[in-house]
């Protein structure tokens, strides 16, 4: 996505360093990383992992799909069911820590807003 490296740093809040270290091929992102990273550009895990960029270059994303310079014509992305279930699923499980914390600190949302 034409990011430079502290472009990249700043939005998932990674470091300079770190980053070198991954593009050197001495550090591996954490899995909390990848699905920041993931979300962000709106591609599935298995693309950003299982892609191998050293033959072909990424040159953008379609439906969720990264698409590289080997693919000008992808077949259409459907997104899995299951996938979607993890997702809601997720957002369930921040919702419910979300009323916890708001409960332990005493906020009341009906009074604001």
């Amino acid at each position: 996505m034409n990011l430079s490296q502290d472009d990249f740093g700043a939005t998932f809040e990674i470091g300079r360093g770190l980053i070198s270290n991954y593009i050197n091929g001495k550090a591996l992102p954490k899995i909390e990383a990848i699905q920041k990273i993931c979300l962000h550009f709106e591609i599935l895990i298995d693309d950003f992992i299982n892609t191998d960029l050293s033959e072909a270059k990424p040159y953008g994303i379609q439906g969720g799909k990264l698409l590289t310079s080997n693919e000008k014509n992808p077949e259409p992305y459907v997104i899995s069911p299951k996938y979607v279930e993890l997702l809601e699923k997720a957002v369930e499980d921040k919702d419910k820590i979300i009323k916890s914390l708001e409960e332990k600190l005493g906020i009341d949302k009906s009074k604001t807003a």
